[in-house]
């Protein structure tokens, strides 16, 4: 193998496919990257297991060829060459030579046949959809996702869609907190029916590596796992299996209060208030007409006193005063980019459903906090 390729295309795909590398004792090769020569460019492959990723690009290859080296020290060199072009060159017992202006490095790596086989899933049924706007759907419930082993099922995005919807459901719960996410996809995939758990260590790569790519987002979907491409790189992934919570029965649709509210302004009252918050980082919230339609944020904690602040809003409906931790409620308003937002109640020990003001789309659903 004997490639010259430019510092930074070569940088990029470093960048992409090196970070799911972890130290792995039992299988050593894991902890390499694998390169090969293909259809005139460059190949790099990672994986542990069980996500693999691969980031192809166009470069003059004199040989073909492929080897495994260690990707923490590849990446170090890499990154820390400052010349515009780089030749990579596999010599004797699996070294690569790597040069550059003014620099030259042989690297000890492994045979890539010993490198473990990323799936080549078959792409029968491929979906299409912007990477941009999925990437976004995606980082508004990441966050939301369970990190405890005791129900694997909610440890991964539940990525669903029923026959004849036009849109992609995107949810994301621990079971305090659930949000939901719909992002439209074309007439030609309103057929398609599918329901998949997807890790949140994968979704967390796609976010990372396909946020800002403004090409379509190619997803196929098959048996244990699912693939995402985009611009030559691409994701593979194990799939969780289980049984997603049927989280549609947990979602209201009447409220005996509605809310409307500035999302900036209440934010910064919760946070004032919540430095009195107690162990459970609870916040009162009184919801009241009067005259003028005001809410009320009141927090206290034996050992520190105790606060409260005031706020005008938009309301119909009974008044109510309801619990709640403050951090899973901003959580779920850190995420809605409107200047106003809703917050819809049946009681006090329902939970609360909040929207923009403007989009239907984004719906987030926090428990409150029974006394």
């Amino acid at each position: 193998m004997k490639i010259i390729c430019t510092t930074q295309k070569l940088k990029e795909s470093v960048t992409f496919t090196e970070r799911i590398i972890t130290r792995h004792l039992t299988l050593p090769i894991l902890n390499n990257i694998h390169l090969k020569t293909e259809k005139n460019g460059l190949k790099i492959n990672s994986t542990n297991l069980e996500i693999g990723i691969s980031s192809w690009f166009p470069c003059k290859v004199e040989d073909i060829g492929e080897i495994t080296v260690p990707a923490k020290i590849f990446s170090s060199i890499i990154y820390g060459l400052v010349a515009d072009k780089i030749c990579l060159e596999l010599k004797k017992n699996n070294t690569l030579e790597i040069s550059a202006e003014n620099y030259k490095a042989e690297l000890k790596g492994e045979n890539a046949k010993d490198f473990p086989i990323i799936p080549v899933l078959n792409k029968n049924l491929i979906i299409k959809i912007k990477a941009i706007d999925f990437c976004k759907s995606l980082n508004q419930v990441i966050g939301f996702v369970s990190n405890s082993e005791t129900r694997p099922e909610i440890t991964g995005v539940f990525i669903t869609k029923d026959k004849d919807d036009s849109f992609i459901k995107i949810v994301g719960t621990d079971s305090f907190r659930l949000g939901e996410n719909k992002i439209k996809i074309e007439e030609e995939f309103k057929d398609i029916n599918f329901s998949v758990i997807v890790p949140s260590k994968t979704i967390t790569e796609v976010i990372r590596i396909f946020s800002n790519f403004n090409d379509i987002l190619n997803i196929v979907i098959e048996k244990n796992q699912i693939y995402f491409e985009s611009n030559k790189t691409e994701i593979v992934s194990r799939l969780i299996e289980g049984t997603y919570p049927d989280y549609k029965k947990l979602i209201p649709t009447d409220f005996n209060t509605k809310i409307i509210i500035s999302r900036e302004e209440f934010i910064k009252l919760i946070k004032l208030v919540s430095v009195f918050s107690g162990r459970l980082s609870d916040i009162l919230l009184s919801f009241n007409k009067h005259k003028t339609p005001q809410v009320k944020v009141f927090a206290t904690d034996a050992d520190l006193g105790e606060n409260s602040s005031e706020m005008a809003m938009d309301m119909s409906g009974a008044d109510l005063e309801i619990k709640f931790n403050w951090k899973y409620f901003l959580d779920g308003l850190a995420v809605i980019s409107s200047d106003k937002i809703c917050l819809n109640f049946i009681d006090n020990t329902k939970p609360c459903l909040i929207k923009s003001d403007q989009d239907n789309n984004f719906v987030y659903l926090v428990m409150p906090i029974r006394s």
